[in-house]
């Protein structure tokens, strides 16, 4: 458990910004903190403490799952590789392509060297029950970097070529 004179000590985190706070370790919310110091902006905490996340370092308190919002994940995952704060990272994409990660301090390996990995994050519809159930699908650090990348390529392709339209439609020609 984490002491209110811990909690004081951190520059940008708060116990509200977390969904179990008084479950979390204080190892990884202080190499958060430490880490927001160094990257800027404000990350969305998507997940914490976990207690039924069997083999996951989400069950002991020692994880966060965050986005940050108008940051490039692939600057941020490459940032957290080179803070030496965690001794896991992972970047996750779901089906819409957005990025988010996960940083843990699990104690069986050192911070020089993390565990690093990837993964896929899809909600495909189960038939039977007519919901969507969440499916991540662990894979290789460079083909989840190599879908972020080739996300950005679509969205930036699309947003030049509305705006070559859009300029073409205000350029041209009027009739009289």
């Amino acid at each position: 458990m984490i002491t209110s004179d811990q909690w004081r000590s951190l520059l940008y985190l708060k116990t509200t910004d977390f969904s179990y706070p008084n479950n979390l370790d204080f190892s990884i919310v202080q190499a958060l903190d430490r880490f927001i110091s160094k990257v800027g902006g404000r990350p969305q905490i998507l997940d914490d403490y976990r207690p039924m996340a069997s083999d996951s370092q989400h069950s002991v308190g020692r994880a966060i799952d965050a986005y940050w919002p108008g940051f490039d994940a692939l600057q941020i995952n490459d940032k957290a590789i080179q803070s030496h704060l965690f001794s896991g990272i992972g970047i996750y994409v779901n089906d819409a392509g957005v990025a988010s990660h996960h940083f843990d301090t699990r104690i069986d390996r050192n911070t020089s060297s993390p565990a690093i990995w990837g993964g896929v994050i899809t909600h495909p519809l189960n038939t039977n029950t007519g919901t969507h159930e969440r499916l991540t699908e662990y894979t290789t650090m460079e083909k989840v970097l190599d879908m972020i990348k080739k996300k950005w390529f679509v969205s930036t392709s699309f947003l030049i070529l509305s705006g070559l339209i859009l300029w073409w439609f205000l350029k041209r020609p009027k009739k009289r």
